[in-house]
């Protein structure tokens, strides 16, 4: 299997919600939220923090009892959601990395709670490397890391990458690398989480630190920008890991 390792630019990006709270969104963003409200449901990653819903005796004698408890479901499924849709969510991290012909490993990443200044400076990375013979390299992120990035330079009144696909780009003119593609042979139904192609390779999982997926929107509100950074880096060096069991296949 052909892979020019030294030809990729691996990266991964960890997202987070907008706001800390949902009451924090402007009243005409708030009313489009609800109206999306069953398609944020579905994407609730733990449905064991969602609130209880109170008795129906404690409903019929108090309503703001009820009105509390849908005031803090809302709440619970805008933490858990708004980061997957960069309409309600934003950039919280983008870490890159590329192996040299040496086999240097070099890292750099782009963080805290200054989105813009993230994504310039990591547009200034993706233009750098256009024009080179790279390809972007990363898990799934023809489906969200680089739609996501796009948008989000789009509302920031940005031009995203030239790298990126743009709506007439054609399949064989794109310039990624997708792991989850990588991993699945062509098939659209096989298992792929990143989890589970390093659990399978006996690769080193991001996920066995102290933020987790599904952790860093919570780090992100306390201030832990480094952690996150750290977990950021993680996952690189994951999808480097796995690129490298490819190439070295006998």
């Amino acid at each position: 299997m052909q892979i020019n390792i030294d030809k990729l630019l691996f990266f991964d990006i960890e997202t987070v919600s907008q706001h800390e709270k949902l009451s924090e969104l402007s009243e005409d963003k708030l009313g489009i939220w609800h109206s999306y409200y069953s398609t944020f449901l579905k994407r609730v990653t733990d449905e064991s923090k969602l609130p209880k819903m109170p008795s129906s005796d404690v409903q019929m004698s108090d309503t703001n009892s009820l009105d509390s408890y849908i005031e803090n479901l809302h709440q619970e499924v805008y933490r858990q959601t708004s980061a997957f849709f960069p309409e309600f969510g934003k950039v919280a991290c983008v870490s890159l990395a590329f192996v040299t012909k040496q086999g240097e490993t070099k890292f750099e990443s782009f963080y805290g709670d200054n989105e813009i200044e993230i994504l310039e400076e990591t547009r200034k990375v993706f233009n750098k490397i256009d024009g080179l013979g790279f390809e972007l390299c990363g898990q799934n992120i023809k489906n969200f890391d680089i739609p996501f990035l796009g948008k989000r330079f789009v509302i920031n009144g940005l031009k995203p990458p030239t790298i990126f696909p743009t709506h007439d780009t054609k399949p064989w003119e794109l310039k990624v690398l997708d792991t989850k593609e990588l991993w699945n042979f062509g098939s659209r139904n096989g298992l792929s989480s990143l989890d589970l192609i390093c659990s399978s390779l006996n690769v080193d999982s991001p996920k066995n630190g102290n933020v987790r997926g599904d952790s860093v929107n919570h780090n992100f509100w306390l201030g832990n920008h480094e952690d996150i950074k750290e977990y950021c880096e993680k996952d690189v060096q994951a999808l480097i890991d796995i690129i490298m069991n490819f190439k070295n296949l006998r």
